[in-house]
């Protein structure tokens, strides 16, 4: 009405914020306990651009590793490959997931138009890989392949950082190596792949091509021969870490030190066996070694090897932990289908259906039904949350002239 005084929120200039909020936003200690509770790297880079104080104070390291402590990286969901096309591989959502994610689970249905192979899932980017045929003499016949890498990232908001084509790495033919496998290490700003080949020939041998970051091409890192390489297995996959690969052979596990040049072996816990779907490696979070998951008749083993022996570190009994939701499941034939990083999660494939397990919580659900015309479930590739955050750039101030 007229002569009446408009509320606060219609006035034309903002008011200033109460003392006590001013008081507590001053003062650096208090700022940080508020920003490290915001729980989700997205909701960080937000806080991060308020203003200079902010960005300084969350894109400090230490306070990074707070952060991922309180807020380890969360699981988004999962990418299942099953076979041509791969190219039309289908990503599905861990759920519930919170509000303040929607919408980059949105992003996680990217188009790959470069098409390929998925060969893995890494800190928010997805690996894919084809292969081009070549004739490199028509009158010795020799042909040749290249293997070309690409590094999507479906979680980016740049558009034009969604999406990396590595160089690529040729090979002639016949090929010779029967096991191989990408792997890939962030240092620093960017990011090392390895590609790993093993030759199962009368000499056995690995051979190991290295790219990091800025080459143009790949390079042969280094090559060993060793009888302990003798049938490696395509069954777990190997995991690289630190500097280290473990993959498995027949009745060991093989160790690559890709710094000091140096093969060595890890026998089996006793009565383990690399039988297909029963046993997978994982990382360990702080680089010292390797867990081993295990599983047989519903128990669930979880054993870490740190420095020359194995400790047994969690038994889950399936039947008591999940009972009510084994009961209309076939168990006779269960498998593990993907261990996660720093053993935290298991993806279990019980007949015609995938199953998430939490290690930690001890819960297991349903995430993934076969349909009448599927043949096989196919290949799980986790998707996490990308650690750590992208904070946006600094522009040097104006010139006040």
């Amino acid at each position: 009405m007229e002569g009446q005084t408009p509320p606060d929120s219609m006035q034309g200039e903002a008011r200033p914020p109460p003392a006590y909020v001013s008081k507590v936003l001053e003062d650096d200690n208090l700022l940080t306990e508020i920003i490290v509770r915001v729980g989700f790297p997205t909701s960080l880079v937000r806080a991060a651009c308020v203003c200079r104080r902010w960005l300084s104070h969350a894109s400090d390291r230490a306070f990074l590793r707070r952060f991922r402590e309180l807020h380890p990286p969360r699981l988004l969901g999962f990418y299942l490959a099953q076979g041509y096309p791969y190219d039309a591989a289908r990503f599905f959502p861990m759920l519930p997931q919170p509000p303040e994610l929607a919408a980059v689970i949105r992003r996680t249905n990217f188009s790959k138009k470069e098409g390929g192979t998925m060969v893995g899932c890494s800190n928010g980017s997805v690996l894919t890989r084809r292969m081009n045929f070549s004739v490199l003499s028509l009158t010795n016949s020799v042909l040749a392949y290249e293997l070309v890498f690409a590094v999507h990232s479906p979680l980016c908001y740049d558009y034009d950082r969604g999406m990396a084509i590595l160089p690529g790495l040729q090979f002639t033919m016949p090929c010779l190596y029967n096991w191989a496998q990408l792997f890939s290490k962030e240092e620093g700003d960017g990011s090392s792949y390895f590609y790993v080949t093993v030759e199962d020939t009368m000499e056995p041998k690995v051979n190991v091509y290295m790219l990091q970051t800025g080459d143009d091409a790949w390079q042969k890192h280094l090559t060993l021969g060793s009888d302990r390489l003798l049938h490696p297995q395509s069954s777990p996959k190997g995991v690289l870490v630190d500097s280290k690969i473990y993959f498995a052979t027949d009745n060991a596990i093989v160790v690559l030190d890709l710094t000091s040049s140096i093969l060595s072996a890890i026998q089996l816990p006793h009565g383990v066996g690399f039988d297909l779907g029963t046993t997978m490696l994982s990382r360990v979070d702080d680089g010292s070694g390797v867990y081993l998951i295990h599983i047989k008749e519903l128990q669930l083993h979880i054993w870490l090897h740190n420095g020359d022996n194995w400790l047994l570190v969690d038994t889950i009994c399936l039947s008591e932990t999940c009972a009510g939701l084994l009961e209309d499941e076939p168990t006779a034939d269960i498998r593990i289908n993907h261990v996660g990083d720093y053993n935290g999660f298991v993806f279990l494939e019980m007949g015609r259906s995938a199953h998430y397990l939490d290690v930690r919580r001890r819960t297991l659900c349903k995430v993934y039904e076969m349909t009448t015309e599927e043949k096989y479930l196919g290949d799980i590739y986790p998707l996490m949350m990308t650690w750590a955050p992208f904070f946006p750039t600094v522009r040097p101030a104006r010139n006040a002239t």
